[in-house]
Order: C-alpha cells, then structure tokens, then sequence
C-alpha cells in the first residue's frame, strides 16, 4: 500500500482513535479529508492540523449525510476508516433513572450511519483502481460487556455488516477491500473514569493502520487478540471474562 497515493476519510476524526488516526495517516503521507460533528471541535481541529480537509458531519442524520456527500470530491478518495461512535452506560433494570435513554440514537450513529454511508460512498470506491473501507468495531462485537448493551449490539450489527458487505464486494469483482479493526478498551475521553488496563489512541490507530497497509480483513487491536484466542478455546468462559466489563 502507498500511502503517498492514499487520500483517507476518516470519520469522527476530531478526538480520540480518530484524531490519532488522522495525524497517523498524515505521517504516512496520505491526504486526509476528516469529520467532526460541531463547530467548535472542527475550528480546534483546523487550528490543530491546517493540512487536513475538515468537514462538518452528524451522521445519525440523513441530510447531514447527503450534504457531506455533496461535498466530497467526485473521486480520489480511496481509503474510508468508519471511527466515529457514542457509547451509552446504561442499566434496563432501571429505566426511571435513566435520563438520556436514547437507543435509537446510538444505534444510528454506530450502525445506521456507518452502513448508509457507505452505501451513498460504493459507487466512487468502485471507480478507484482500489479502495479500502475499514469498519472500526469493537472487541465488544465478539463478546459484549453488561453495562452497556446497545454499543455492544451496535458494533456485533456492523461486524455483521462488514461481513456481509464483503462477500457482496468479492462476488462482483469490486476492487475494494472491506476491512474490521477491533480495538479493545482505548484511553479516550469516551471511556474517562472506568475499565483498566486501557491502550493509549495511539497505539490503537498505530496498529489499526498497520493492519490496513497488510490488507487483513479483521485487525486485532491490543488485546483484542487475547480474547478471540480464549473464545476460540472456550466462548463460555470468553463470555464470562467480558460480561461483567
């Protein structure tokens, strides 16, 4: 892969993974178009990195998706990192106490809109001598943890998905790449205050990137290796390790 010819969409690419990401990929040599969802993190991240293409994008929002299409150029883009998501901590067993209940929402943002914009985005990919989309999921897709069940359902939804999407793109000769990173517990502001034993945004973009240069149709990010290794030995006891996260 030449990252020199790559230019990269990176979703969600104002703070965390996705940010690292970014600065990675302008490392490498690639050019870079990014998203962010409100003013303020897009005018910080242009002060941040002037050379990056910034670009506003709810993509739980099916205009907000359609105007950020139209602003893309007609091609070029070869590489699209799907990154951005919210995570909900939620207990149904007390649903007065919650305030900010919103599945629906979560389930855009992680799945819908990930999966609809790839689909408005396939027919540039196809015009490109070839093109990757990477789906950033989660070690949560293999096993969920209890506290918070629509993220886990929403990254199982587009491993399923990529999975999918993958054996379309094959079977019509497409020369695209559908490609799955799954990071474990990552040091961001989404996870502040909770879990152990977290790996830095950098080492998670570090080896995501390393992974879509080597072509792997699943990246196992960190520790994420470990735990599909138990669940191949034993999904029982996989499982148990991850619920109770």
């Amino acid at each position: 892969m030449n990252w020199h010819e790559t230019h990269a969409l990176v979703t969600g690419g104002t703070r965390g993974i996705g940010l690292e990401l970014v600065s990675q990929l302008l490392d490498r040599g690639a050019k870079v178009t990014a998203t962010g969802t409100t003013d303020s993190s897009l005018s910080e991240a242009r002060d941040r990195l002037p050379q990056v293409t910034w670009l506003p994008l709810n993509q739980a929002d099916s205009s907000s998706r359609e105007s950020f299409i139209q602003a893309l150029p007609a091609q070029g883009i070869s590489l699209v990192i799907h990154n951005a998501g919210v995570q909900q901590m939620r207990d149904w067993t007390k649903p007065q106490a919650e305030v900010a209940f919103d599945t629906s929402s979560e389930m855009a943002v992680n799945f819908v809109g990930p999966a609809e914009l790839t689909r408005l985005l396939l027919p540039r990919l196809a015009r490109e001598k070839s093109a990757r989309i990477v789906f950033v999921t989660s070690g949560l897709a293999l096993a969920p943890k209890s506290s918070s069940p629509v993220y886990c359902a929403s990254k199982a939804a587009v491993r399923s998905f990529a999975k999918s999407l993958r054996a379309q793109v094959n079977q019509a000769g497409w020369r695209i790449l559908i490609q799955e990173a799954l990071p474990p517990l990552v040091d961001t502001d989404m996870t502040r205050g909770r879990g152990k034993g977290k790996i830095s945004a950098a080492a998670a973009a570090s080896q995501i990137l390393t992974g879509v240069a080597k072509g792997r149709a699943e990246i196992d990010v960190g520790a994420t290796a470990l735990l599909r290794f138990i669940l191949r030995l034993s999904p029982a006891l996989g499982e148990r390790i991850m619920i109770g996260r």
